[in-house]
């Protein structure tokens, strides 16, 4: 039996050295406890669309018996100016350079706050609940199991929640920033986030390790190199993992 684990940084199990993580990362301690064979294709940084592209690519393969895939940010873009470079939207970069482009460390902090401004999550969570949708149809097609799992995504469950007429107290804070809430009437805001609750409701909530607790939220202690999840963290990630493929039958 072969599992595949994708992600982002948490899933690579950054914040430990490279020689650490066959002892610490939750992924490995699910291998250890389980028995089974692990293949982990997480990268840092790793956007939705990435993340995606790569589960499909498990799926589709026929090598695994379950892909096990870790969303991450919402807006992470990843951009390729030529065939040997790349620039991330999430990156701390100092400054840019590839052939003739150069950016500035203060160019990129004006490129990226534009961004922000341009690739909202609204429109992006419609995006996530597609690529899951993909994948869950794909799965079902080669005879693999899919498991989702939230690391970073910081939606909450009025996503799920029927709506009354006291918006201000039926939304999350978030989902307020998503439809801009102050600088719209109610029949806007109530439009608006119905259509985003009908898109959700195609999603295959039992498919989810933790729909609305994610990772980002369970950080109880830091890795040895000062940042991301640490040992107590992947081993609540890995428990919380572990008990959803039990109640699943995964394995």
């Amino acid at each position: 039996m072969k599992f595949c684990f994708n992600g982002c940084s948490f899933t690579v199990g950054e914040g430990f050295d490279a020689g650490d993580r066959d002892l610490y990362v939750y992924d490995r301690l699910l291998e250890k406890k389980f028995g089974f064979k692990r293949d982990n294709i997480a990268s840092c940084g790793a956007s939705n669309y990435l993340i995606f592209m790569r589960s499909a690519r498990a799926i589709m393969s026929g090598e695994y018996h379950c892909v096990v895939t870790q969303w991450s940010e919402l807006n992470r873009i990843w951009f390729y100016p030529g065939p040997d470079g790349e620039f991330f939207s999430n990156s701390d970069n100092q400054n840019f350079k590839y052939r003739e482009i150069y950016l500035s460390q203060q160019e990129i902090q004006k490129f990226k706050s534009t961004l922000l401004m341009l690739n909202g999550d609204y429109n992006n969570i419609i995006d996530l609940v597609t690529f899951c949708n993909i994948l869950s149809t794909l799965a079902i097609e080669k005879n693999v199991k899919t498991v989702f799992v939230n690391g970073l995504l910081h939606w909450y469950d009025d996503l799920i929640k029927p709506l009354n007429t006291d918006l201000h107290n039926s939304l999350s804070d978030y989902s307020k920033q998503l439809l801009d809430f102050d600088h719209r009437d109610d029949d806007e805001i109530q439009r608006f986030f119905e259509t985003l609750q009908k898109k959700f409701a195609t999603l295959d909530r039992d498919l989810w390790v933790n729909l609305f607790d994610p990772w980002i939220r369970n950080i109880i202690d830091k890795g040895p190199l000062g940042h991301h999840p640490g040992v107590l963290s992947n081993q609540l990630m890995a428990d919380k993992t572990a008990e959803y493929f039990i109640k699943n039958q995964i394995i």
